[in-house]
């Protein structure tokens, strides 16, 4: 997985731009809300990306190379991003 800082304005939190491959993919949120959950990477590195409002984005599968750009927030422990931007790459799935 790599981690790269993108630039930030003045007195702003930085934004990042994280790559690597979707491990693990969950449609839904607490109490059926609509949410979009992939989990990036692996172990220490692991990062949880999160959209809101959505329950699918075309191409974004397990297995998938995935690199998203946002802020970086902690949470219990775990590193989660809400809300990024995002570029596919290719699949890693056997045909």
């Amino acid at each position: 997985m790599t981690v790269a800082r993108a630039d930030r304005p003045a007195g702003r939190t930085p934004r990042v731009r994280v790559s690597g491959t979707v491990r693990r993919l969950r449609a839904s949120g607490p109490a059926g809300l609509p949410m979009l959950q992939a989990e990036l990477g692996g172990g220490a590195d692991r990062i949880t990306v999160i959209w809101l409002g959505r329950t699918r984005i075309a191409g974004i599968e397990p297995g998938r190379a995935l690199a998203v750009e946002g802020m970086l927030s902690q949470q219990r422990g775990r590193k989660i991003m809400y809300n990024p931007r995002y570029d596919l790459g290719e699949s890693r799935r056997p045909a």
